[in-house]
């Protein structure tokens, strides 16, 4: 992989299969690269915790370099920091194995990057890749600085990439898909970043459209035990107030449903 004076990005994608899905990303972000005339390498860290056997049929490109981990250690927070310990990019991206980046990806953040040097965290949104729908939030369509307060509405796993830093952070491992609090694991490490934030819609993440899909109790209780965790974790000075909203809000959307069924 071509070295200085290019700008290297490490994704981490930590799964537990199907490894097949990875395919697709891997071609993602092979393609953005090739769009791209920005001076930029990949870094592609895979923590796989799945236990399949696989080759990954894709072209090998100049500046990509896959780096894949087998980790028997199940939770998503513990794998992420296993790809964060490996890591060695300028900066620092995660991504899920079912994600697509757009193919402008790389040249727009290349373009934020030159144009505004003082930023270490860029947001962008996330889409549907068949409707081009917003997926997870109602995201802003003109760009604008995050505060640490819209970092609890913003602020995914998918969503940002940061500048490496000498305030190394980790993911609570206690937080995440496979640990204590099944949730809230990406606005617990985004709230710890020191970094001023800027929004960009330009910046794409293609993510499948989950909604549909019926979610069991266990789960979504899962989350909501992981979300009032991070309140807890953060009481003050927002986490109370962040609480207070989301269920001033559950109110609100039962109550419409109860409305609708009138």
């Amino acid at each position: 992989m071509t070295n200085k004076p290019f700008t290297v990005i490490s994704i981490i994608c930590a799964t537990l299969g199907p490894l097949s899905e990875v395919d697709a990303l891997i071609i993602s972000l092979i393609n953005s690269l090739k769009v791209s005339n920005a001076k930029i390498c990949v870094e592609f860290i895979l923590v796989d915790q799945s236990l399949e056997v696989q080759t990954f049929p894709f072209d090998v490109h100049d500046r990509f370099k896959l780096v894949h981990i087998r980790n028997s250690t199940r939770g998503l927070s513990v794998n992420r920091n296993i790809g964060l310990d490996r890591a060695s990019g300028d900066w620092v991206m995660f991504l899920d194995s079912d994600c697509l980046l757009d193919e402008n990806f790389f040249e727009e953040f290349f373009n934020l990057k030159m144009a505004n040097p003082d930023i270490k965290h860029f947001m962008g949104r996330i889409l549907d890749p068949i409707s081009l729908t917003p997926l997870f939030r109602a995201w802003p369509k003109n760009s604008r600085y995050i505060s640490k307060l819209m970092t609890w509405y913003l602020a995914t796993s998918v969503n940002s990439i940061y500048m490496v830093g000498k305030d190394l952070v980790r993911f609570d491992e206690r937080f995440g898909l496979g640990a204590k609090y099944g949730s809230s694991e990406d606005i617990d490490f985004f709230l710890r970043l020191k970094y001023p934030c800027i929004y960009v819609p330009e910046l794409v993440t293609y993510h499948p459209n989950i909604f549909g899909a019926k979610i069991s109790f266990e789960k979504n209780n899962s989350y909501s035990y992981g979300f009032g965790a991070l309140c807890a974790k953060r009481v003050f000075p927002l986490g109370v107030f962040v609480l207070v909203g989301s269920l001033l809000k559950k109110t609100i959307d039962i109550c419409r449903v109860y409305r609708d069924w009138e």
